[in-house]
């Protein structure tokens, strides 16, 4: 019987294994050199190559939308000095008065429609949260026929004490052709205007203070002032409000156009801050349409005598330092006079005799060799004089460009308004 080498068979086998395992080496040998190369190329790139610059994405920042609105009882003191300073700027306002204010200063109202002003009818009896459609509508109807006895111009907005507003106020308004109403805030520092889907009117819902210890009032001096509050603690929330993109500001006039501490602060607010001053009916777009009942209705209104305990009593704050304010808005032509002569040879000096710089520049005219011709503001032509020379020289220099002051001055083909040392230096030079 013939044997089977067993020894012969062996290598087969082994070379069998061999050639199997080879493919095997060379996908794993392949598989560890580009490890090694992937890891050199992520060493040298993370800690050897230079790192391109980071671009930042480029913020686009929309300038805030601003609206002012004044609110004025007692005088046209601070009124006319703040419409004065807003004019500079071309900045036009809301002016919340009653039909009482607009009927005992008509001329002076009349006067500051042309200085972009829209009056907004306040009710004289009380805010308008839950009084009957039918009050309402008489209230506003009572409004309208007496505001626009005095000025000429359709009422197109209104509201009540407290900016209190409800769904009665909209149908009465839409049912007398009232286009707009005010409303506490809702949502906070933002001014909102809403357009009730049930009725043609829109709703302007002013800003609201969140800090704590003014909240709930509208974001507006006579609201800091009557809680210990300072100009610093509104200017802050007034930049705050900046951030929200659209916003209204408010002033009691016989504060912030009379006060000095708050004048001083909205001029500072004015003069330093990118605004878009929008007209009434740019700001009053529309931010959302809502059905009445959605949209929010803010009552709260803390300002029971216990809770107004200002930091300086009224009387006590310092006021603005010229109180020889005009009190009345001139129009001028603009156009400067042609003839130096026009007034003379003399000073000719309009004022009312008291304040500071009035009596500054009646000692300075005491002491110059210069004929002067003087008219007090009791003369019965004093307005008719004042005027046609306004009119003839356009513009005024010194404290103000407008005539916002007394003295008013005319030398030569120089006008002035105000008086200080630099105006005294420079009709002293004229004079020579």
């Amino acid at each position: 019987m013939q044997q089977v080498n067993n020894a012969n068979t062996q290598p087969v086998s082994t070379n069998i294994t061999q050639s199997k395992n080879t493919p095997m080496k060379i996908f794993t040998a392949v598989i560890i050199l580009c490890a090694i190369v992937f890891a050199e190329y992520f060493l040298v790139k993370e800690y050897v190559c230079e790192k391109p610059q980071e671009q930042p994405e480029e913020e686009i920042t929309e300038t805030p939308k601003g609206m002012m609105i004044l609110i004025e009882y007692k005088d046209t003191v601070g009124l006319i000095n703040f419409v004065n300073e807003l004019q500079k700027r071309n900045i036009s306002s809301l002016l919340l008065v009653s039909p009482d204010f607009v009927e005992t200063n008509c001329e002076d109202i009349k006067t500051l429609l042309d200085y972009n002003v829209e009056i907004v009818g306040s009710n004289p009896s009380g805010e308008f949260w839950d009084v009957a459609y039918e009050e309402q509508y008489n209230s506003i109807l009572g409004m309208k026929t007496r505001i626009e006895a005095c000025t000429g111009n359709t009422l197109r907005f209104v509201s009540s004490r407290y900016m209190a507003s409800d769904e009665n106020t909209a149908k009465a308004a839409e049912e007398l052709g009232v286009e707009y109403l005010l409303a506490r805030g809702t949502t906070d520092l933002k001014a909102t205007v809403y357009k009730p889907e049930e009725y043609d009117v829109k709703i302007l819902s002013v800003s609201n203070i969140p800090r704590v210890e003014f909240k709930y009032g509208s974001l507006c001096d006579y609201s800091f002032y009557e809680r210990a509050g300072t100009p610093d603690d509104m200017y802050q929330e007034l930049m705050d409000a900046l951030e929200e993109g659209k916003f209204t500001s408010v002033t009691h006039t016989n504060i912030g156009g009379y006060k000095k501490q708050w004048y001083d602060m909205w001029i500072e607010f004015f003069d330093n801050n990118e605004i878009n001053w929008l007209s009434v009916d740019e700001f009053m777009e529309i931010d959302k349409t809502l059905p009445m009942w959605q949209i929010p209705t803010n009552k709260n209104a803390p300002y029971t005598p216990e809770k107004i305990r200002p930091l300086i009593p009224y009387d006590e704050e310092e006021n603005v330092e010229n109180p020889c304010a005009v009190e009345e808005l001139q129009q001028s032509n603009s156009n400067p006079v042609d003839n130096e002569d026009y007034v003379g040879e003399k000073l000719v000096m309009f004022h009312n005799g008291t304040g500071p710089m009035c009596l500054d520049a009646l000692e300075f005219i005491e002491e110059i060799d210069y004929t002067v011709e003087e008219h007090l503001d009791t003369e019965n032509d004093f307005w008719e004089e004042l005027n046609e020379l306004q009119d003839i020289y356009g513009s005024s220099e010194g404290v103000s460009t407008s005539f916002g002051y007394y003295p008013i001055i005319f030398i030569q083909d120089r006008a002035y308004s105000g008086f200080n040392d630099e105006i005294a230096q420079e009709i002293l030079e004229l004079i020579q």
